[in-house]
């Protein structure tokens, strides 16, 4: 599980993270900088963060705010490390977002009961939330979560300037697969097609099933060009095999896939309608094409 520790005395923090990793699955990250640590934890996916409260630039509670200010408090927990004596720094810290904290001088026993109950309780939520934003049949996203999934996307490519495409995919004459064979033949096309799109991305890409045959892609730190080579490599993986579809039966289908880097300036529902443009032209050109939609 990702663990990361923030303390600007590096004894302290190497400390602290020798007993997290006491606890199985676990190898902290460790942050002498609390804004770098801030910066990581905005840009990651962590279960868990433990924070000092007295540092240079920013306290810990700047730090708890600040990431609370901007995203969700049902994120991952975070527990404050301080003072017993620092009653009101206790009080200030829940209330900005806090989960839990941990009294100085260091007691072993105590910090790794109180992080691996916060970690046991990130799990049980993760699986929950995975139960709530994973379409059932293709095991991408929901629509919803996808949506929310590139915004922040949108937003980090922004603060740093990186390029970010995303893709609009739909399955060509999926009506004539579903009369042909059934509605289960439909659902196997739609499973094969989503396995084999998930293969050809990296770790920080993700998919969404927009609904029915539409699927859509988000690709960050990817320019057009490169995002060009990846809907490639889905299309022909979808294009060259036979799905089974069952009773013995198999079917070939192919996709149309348009996509659109994001400009300055846009939001992520303007690029979005840029590579569903560029996918209505991919179907217009004879369907089975990969194109790029033109520079906002």
């Amino acid at each position: 599980m990702q663990v990361v520790v923030i303390d600007d005395t590096l004894i302290t923090a190497r400390l602290i993270a020798e007993y997290l990793k006491k606890i199985g699955g676990v190898d902290p990250i460790i942050f002498t900088d609390p804004e770098e640590g801030l910066r990581y934890c905005m840009d990651n996916e962590i279960d868990l963060l433990m924070v000092d409260y007295m540092m240079p630039k920013m306290n810990g509670l700047d730090v708890i705010r600040s990431y609370r200010e901007q995203r969700s408090k049902e994120e991952f927990p975070i527990v404050m490390v301080t003072a017993m004596e620092e009653r009101d720094v206790l009080r200030q810290a829940f209330e900005a977002g806090a989960n839990d904290f941990v009294p100085k001088p260091l007691e072993p026993v105590e910090l790794i009961a109180r992080a691996q109950s916060l970690l046991t309780l990130r799990a049980r939520t993760v699986e929950l939330r995975r139960m709530a934003t994973i379409d059932f049949l293709t095991n991408v996203f929901i629509r919803r979560y996808f949506m929310e999934v590139a915004e922040r996307e949108v937003v980090r490519c922004k603060r740093y300037g990186q390029p970010l495409t995303l893709c609009m995919l739909d399955v060509d004459h999926f009506k004539h697969v579903n009369d042909s064979y059934g509605h289960a033949a439909g659902d196997e096309v739609l499973k094969f097609i989503a396995e084999k799109c998930m293969e050809s991305l990296r770790e920080p890409d993700s998919i969404g099933r927009l609904g029915g045959e539409e699927f859509a892609i988000c690709l960050p730190e990817t320019s057009a060009d490169e995002a060009q080579a990846v809907a490639k490599r889905c299309h022909k993986a979808i294009e060259d095999a036979s799905i089974d579809v069952g009773d013995g039966e198999s079917v070939q289908v192919t996709v149309s896939i348009g996509l659109a880097q994001w400009s300055e300036g846009e939001t992520l529902d303007d690029v979005l309608r840029r590579a569903d443009r560029a996918l209505y032209k991919a179907k217009e050109a004879g369907r089975n094409k990969v194109v790029i939609a033109a520079c906002f």
